[in-house]
């Protein structure tokens, strides 16, 4: 074959190459079948111009991770690695938009044993085909079934700060957490969830807001209301860690995820007080350290409102 024609049936292969990858992730059967030759192939990995992305599944070296995002780009290449798989616990949580550490694994449900493959770890919990989505090439499980087995199988730190976000966004209800704590009787993580539904029922999501509740129940303040919506006009402005009904007054103690991001905190915070809100806030050292000055102060403005420290 002359050398135009050797580059015209390798121009070729690469376009069906092109056309059969997702998102640009292929895998080594997928390269052969599409003609390029195995020569070809290693050839490329050796150079750097492909690199491996998980199981089976590579990618063009100016598509790795780090340059597209490396989650999907492991979705992806653990679905086509094992086609039987659904994305789970961190890697659907990512996918998803939670607040999770992405620990370069991809985490699948697979239906039976199976070795190991690179960057892929395999997991046999069951799911049930409702709590399965369909999303891009790949399926996922479902929000709600990827925070439950969040909350149960990640560190209880990490399952904690995750707890506080999908309870406040309404991803996973507290009736939603009683079922499935008593759904996963005997079954891995089971502990971890009742520790969760004891530590959080009360609607206090961390343990700053249970000193905070600890500090109104001992001070005998009442007439106050746990992780409640605060909407205006239709509109969800916030969810108050504690909320004065009477006295429009919100309490919130810093430091949870919902308050990271600065501007939109400027703008939540502006919208509340235009809507007739007063919020105080206060830090994890003022609720340890300093709790007399935290009852002082939301009893000083139970007072301003006219209602007084309501005691319970």
């Amino acid at each position: 074959m002359l050398p135009s024609m050797e580059n015209r049936a390798l121009a070729e292969a690469d376009e069906r190459l092109r056309r059969t990858a997702v998102l640009g992730v292929f895998t080594l059967q997928m390269a052969s079948s599409a003609g390029l030759a195995r020569g070809v192939v290693r050839g490329r990995i050796r150079a750097g111009a492909w690199v491996h992305v998980v199981g089976a599944a590579f990618t063009a070296a100016d598509r790795a991770p780090g340059v597209i995002d490396p989650v999907r780009l492991r979705a992806v290449g653990a679905a086509l690695t094992w086609p039987d798989a659904v994305l789970c616990l961190r890697t659907a949580a990512i996918l998803h938009g939670m607040p999770v550490r992405d620990d370069g694994l991809a985490h699948v449900l697979v239906p039976e044993k199976r070795r190991k493959s690179r960057g892929l770890a395999p997991h046999y919990l069951t799911v049930d085909r409702r709590e399965v989505r369909r999303f891009l090439s790949f399926r996922i499980t479902s929000p709600r079934r990827t925070a439950i087995d969040c909350c149960a199988l990640l560190p209880y730190q990490e399952a904690e700060r995750l707890m506080a976000w999908v309870r406040t966004r309404d991803i996973l209800t507290l009736p939603e957490l009683v079922a499935a704590t008593e759904e996963r009787r005997g079954k891995p993580g089971v502990v971890q969830l009742q520790r969760l539904l004891a530590d959080t029922r009360s609607g206090a999501l961390s343990e700053a807001e249970r000193r905070l509740h600890k500090i109104l129940g001992e001070a005998g303040i009442g007439d106050w209301e746990a992780d409640q919506p605060i909407v205006v006009n239709g509109r969800l402005l916030a969810r108050a860690d504690v909320l004065f009904r009477a006295a429009r007054l919100i309490v919130e103690v810093d430091g949870r995820a919902a308050h990271q991001d600065f501007d939109a905190d400027r703008e939540r915070l502006n919208a509340l007080t235009l809507a007739g809100y007063t919020v105080l806030r206060f830090s994890w050292r003022q609720l340890v350290d300093r709790p007399w000055y935290v009852r002082e102060q939301i009893e000083a403005a139970l007072r301003r409102a006219g209602v007084g420290s309501a005691r319970g």
